[in-house]
C-alpha cells in the first residue's frame, strides 16, 4: 500500500464513519463469538492483528486482550506505536513470511488485509499455523468486484470478494470452520454501488485527475458524517439478528480444527 495511505488513515481514521462504523460492527461480533476463548487469566486472550495499519482496530482489540500488532510498514508502525505506547507489542514485518511462527495465538485478526496480498491463501495457511486447535481467526474484506472502483487502485487492492470466493479461500486454507460470513455495510450498498458506477463513467469521459489523497478518506461534513457513522453502526445490531444479502464488505470469523 503506498505510503500517503497511511498518513491519510492516520489523520482521519478517529473520526471517519466508515472506520469508527467498522470497529463497532467487528467488536459487536467479536463479543458475540469469543465467550467461550475468553481465558480467565488478567491478560484476556493472545491476539495476533495483522496487517495494523496506524492501529485503529488494535485499539478496539485492547478490550479482549493482549495485542502484538504486525505490519509491512514502517511508517505505520510509527504511528502505531505513537498511538498506543504501553500495552501493544508492535512488530515490522512481511505479511505472512514474518508472522512469529514460535508463537501460539488465541485470535488471529486480518481487517481489509488479505486483499493487498498476490497471494491471499498462503496468508491464510500461515494464520492457521500460529493458531492452535480452537483458536480463532477473524477477517474482513471488500466485497463484490462490481464495486471496484479507482479506491481499489489507489489502495492497492489485487480483488474484492464474492462470499463463495472468501468461503472458498477459507475451505482451500484448510484447518478451519467457518463459524459466520457474512456481509456487513449493506444499508449503504446502493448508494456505494450508485456513486462508483458514476465514478466509473467520469473516468471513461473525462480526463483523469491526478489526485494525492483517495477522495474516499476525506470525512465529511460534521452532520453528514454523523448520518453515516449511525446508519453503518446500526448494523452492530443487525446482524446479530440476520444475514444480510448483500454489503460493500465481507466479515468472517473462523475456528481452527
Amino acid at each position: 500500500m503506498d505510503t500517503s495511505m497511511y498518513h491519510a488513515f492516520a489523520a482521519v481514521e478517529s473520526r471517519h464513519w466508515w472506520f469508527q462504523g467498522r470497529r463497532r460492527i467487528v467488536a459487536g461480533l467479536l463479543r458475540d463469538h469469543l465467550d467461550d476463548r475468553r481465558p480467565a487469566r488478567p491478560g484476556g486472550l493472545n491476539i495476533l492483528d495483522v496487517g495494523s495499519g496506524t492501529g485503529e482496530m488494535v485499539e478496539m482489540l485492547r478490550e479482549f486482550g493482549t495485542v502484538t500488532a504486525l505490519d509491512s510498514s514502517p511508517h505505520a508502525i510509527d504511528y502505531l506505536r505513537q498511538r498506543l505506547p504501553e500495552g501493544v507489542s508492535a512488530r515490522h514485518g512481511s505479511i505472512p513470511e514474518d508472522l512469529p511462527r514460535d508463537e501460539t495465538f488465541d485470535l488471529v485478526t486480518a481487517f481489509d488485509v488479505v486483499e493487498h496480498l498476490e497471494d491471499d491463501l498462503g496468508a491464510l495457511r500461515a494464520f492457521r499455523q500460529v493458531l492452535p486447535t480452537g483458536g480463532r481467526m477473524a477477517l474482513t474484506v471488500p466485497a463484490h468486484q462490481m464495486l471496484w472502483s479507482h479506491h481499489d487502485v489507489y489502495a492497492g487492492h489485487f480483488r474484492r470478494y464474492s462470499r463463495a470466493r472468501l468461503s472458498d479461500l477459507v475451505h482451500r486454507a484448510g484447518g478451519f470452520q467457518v463459524e459466520r460470513l457474512a456481509h456487513f455495510n449493506s444499508l449503504l450498498f446502493l448508494p456505494a454501488l450508485a456513486a462508483r458506477t458514476a465514478g466509473r463513467w467520469r473516468r471513461r469521459v473525462a480526463p483523469p485527475v491526478a489526485e494525492q489523497v483517495d477522495p474516499h478518506l476525506a470525512v465529511p461534513a460534521p452532520l453528514v458524517n454523523r448520518f453515516l457513522l449511525g446508519v453503518f453502526s446500526s448494523e452492530a445490531h443487525l446482524l446479530s439478528h440476520v444475514d444480510p444479502p448483500f454489503g460493500v464488505s465481507l466479515v468472517a470469523l473462523c475456528r481452527a480444527c
